[in-house]
């Protein structure tokens, strides 16, 4: 009986986490002091860019709040249910991903680094000071490149470390959902291979004048 509870709550636990995980708590937040994330600083909706438009203490409290909705899941899976760390990093794997594609925000919204940080503190705590280590560099060598190395390299660091195959795995899918919705930008982010893979190593776009012309200038070229 267990294990058909178990069978059918484990999914249930998916649909939850991906739900609570596209409530975008920066842009409602921000709304709350009449700014509205997408139009403001870099358009992410983001505890970061909530922090730079609004102020330290609501960012942190939407950082606070992307967390939990990915840790608690795993929680849940693990102690609950008494799921595998493969299957319990998907539970929080769902959040993040509600998070970065919000059914609430038509389908983008974050990053997802504070709800991916939340569900590392369920998954393997230690992971965190990895992840950790590269925000402080990213003082001196910027946050988008540190953002690159720090959650791009973490599938190598867990093999380091000798964590079990299933960890690893998960791992590569939450690199892989991390990267690809920086790739992706905001909506309103030049189209092509070089700009998406500009995104993916430093979470930014060429300023306009980069390249000499805009992307609407070429296109009317």
């Amino acid at each position: 009986m267990a294990g058909l509870v178990n069978s059918v709550s484990w999914p249930l636990l998916l649909v939850a986490a991906y739900l609570v995980g596209s409530v975008p708590m920066p842009q409602i937040l921000a709304r709350i002091n009449g700014v509205d994330l997408r139009t403001e600083g870099s358009g992410n909706i983001g505890a970061g860019n909530l922090t730079k438009t609004v102020g330290l203490p609501w960012g942190v409290a939407a950082a606070i709040f992307d967390g939990l909705k990915a840790l608690i899941p795993v929680l849940v899976s693990r102690y609950v249910l008494h799921q595998g760390l493969g299957a319990s990093g998907i539970a929080g794997l769902a959040a993040v991903v509600g998070h970065n594609w919000s059914i609430f925000m038509r389908g983008r919204s974050g990053r997802g680094l504070a709800s991916s940080a939340g569900l590392l503190v369920g998954l393997d705590p230690v992971l965190v000071v990895w992840v950790a280590g590269w925000s402080v560099a990213g003082w001196k060598i910027g946050s988008g490149l540190a953002g690159f190395f720090g959650w791009a390299l973490l599938p190598l660091t867990a093999i380091a470390l000798g964590r079990p195959g299933p960890e690893v795995l998960f791992l590569v899918m939450l690199a892989t959902v991390l990267l690809g919705r920086r790739m992706q930008g905001n909506s309103d982010a030049p189209p092509g291979v070089n700009n998406a893979l500009r995104r993916a190593l430093y979470d930014s776009d060429p300023i306009p004048d980069e390249y000499g012309t805009t992307a609407d200038e070429a296109s009317r070229s």
